[in-house]
């Protein structure tokens, strides 16, 4: 076993685990906006588009949503459990976590007549859980200090 490979002990566990959370955090989030904003280009380029040439664009329409709500739930999940010593930011994680997940569904089921407002609240109801996840990496940490 190479030196690289074994974890620190002590103190100086507690704060890579919390540096390493807070990376695998703020990636999953920068993920999911991106991938929200790919999402927004599509839809743009696509409605400057007509004809055939633009049958490209269904399955990524299909997708694009699909993957974003999985970086949602994703974004949240590690949010939450890089809170596990912290009751207020789980529970603030959690929330923003189910909105984000199932607003965007609540909203199909509610606006599905409506294409445009629906993806206008969709995408402010995903980006909810992204949005706090970067607030909470960001935030300092009361966990990292070994009682």
């Amino acid at each position: 076993m190479s030196s690289g490979s074994i974890r620190p002990a002590g103190r100086s566990a507690v704060l890579w685990r919390t540096a390493s959370d807070r990376v695998s955090v703020r990636v999953a989030a920068v993920v999911t906006i991106a991938l929200l904003v790919v999402y927004h280009l599509t839809r743009a380029a696509a409605t400057a588009c007509s004809g055939p040439a633009c049958d490209w664009y269904i399955p990524v329409s299909l997708l694009l949503p699909l993957m974003i709500l999985a970086g949602a739930l994703v974004t949240g999940v590690t949010a939450t459990s890089a809170a596990r010593n912290d009751a207020t930011w789980r529970i603030v994680l959690g929330a923003c976590t189910a909105i984000s997940v199932a607003g965007p569904i609540v909203a199909f089921i509610v606006l599905s007549d409506s294409p445009d407002p629906f993806v206008l609240s969709s995408t402010i109801l995903v980006l909810i859980a992204p949005a706090t996840a970067l607030v909470y990496s960001f935030m300092p940490r009361t966990d990292a200090v070994v009682r």
